[in-house]
């Protein structure tokens, strides 16, 4: 196993930049009571508009390391045969969602309220099932395996061993990098429920890498990534319409 700082520091520092970003948007809007009313009445807008900076700066470097091949960093349909398919991802995100989904079962047994963006208005229901169902994967799945974890793969060598797959050392790297950025969610929410996040995102990021490093496509993390939240999410609008 071979590890390289250098192409490990100019990941963290890109990493660092888009958080500075997030910062930067999240303090800024607070200081504009305009913006802080649509905030207020939309449950999408600031996660849409912090997930920008996800999105655009890895996407601009990913075009200057490519020199404009954007299908070397994932943008591209390949699938690996016979489990790596589209419609293996589909069929993993939707069952793993499907699971997720069981947390409303308390919640309807003792009458709860059911826990979904608010106010349940139909543009932020719409708002919402598009940034899931589209922007959160496409943004971060852009970064840290489009970017993140192909450039490392190709710059560092080695795998781990884990659970009889080898996964290569950019995969590990780019996972545990994945879950560590979710501290952000500090900013909107408590301690406890951010460190689960980003312990469920640095394992979740594994799998997901492996998916990646095996098809070298975007589009198969970023089918499951989509399908992992937006399934809770739409059967949670579900259930608040049949009984709420």
């Amino acid at each position: 196993m071979k590890i390289k700082f250098l192409p490990l520091g100019k990941m963290v520092i890109v990493t660092c930049i888009v958080i500075l970003s997030i910062i930067l948007i999240n303090s800024s809007i607070k200081e504009f009571p305009r913006f802080s009313k649509i905030i207020s009445g939309s449950s999408w807008f600031l996660p849409t508009l912090v997930h920008v900076p996800q999105f655009l700066l890895p996407f601009l470097v990913i075009i200057c390391l490519s020199k404009g091949h954007l299908e070397k960093y994932g943008f591209n349909l390949n699938e690996s045969p016979p489990f790596f398919t589209r419609c293996n991802m589909l069929k993993i995100g939707v069952t793993f969602g499907s699971f997720l989904s069981f947390k409303y079962i308390p919640q309807i047994i003792t009458n709860k309220t059911i826990d979904i963006p608010r106010p349940i208005t139909p543009i932020n229901i719409l708002g919402s099932l598009v940034f899931q169902w589209v922007i959160v994967g496409l943004c971060e799945e852009t970064m840290f395996r489009g970017l993140i974890q192909t450039y490392l793969m190709d710059s560092l060598q080695g795998n781990v061993r884990f659970f009889q797959h080898d996964l290569h050392i950019g995969t590990v790297i780019s996972a545990i990098i994945w879950g560590l950025f979710h501290f952000i969610n500090i900013l909107v929410m408590p301690w406890n429920s951010t460190l689960l996040t980003v312990f469920l995102t640095t394992i979740a990021g594994l799998p997901m890498g492996y998916a990646y490093q095996e098809t070298r496509s975007l589009f198969t993390t970023i089918i499951i990534h989509n399908t992992l939240f937006a399934i809770p999410l739409l059967i949670g609008y579900i259930i608040y319409f049949l009984f709420c």
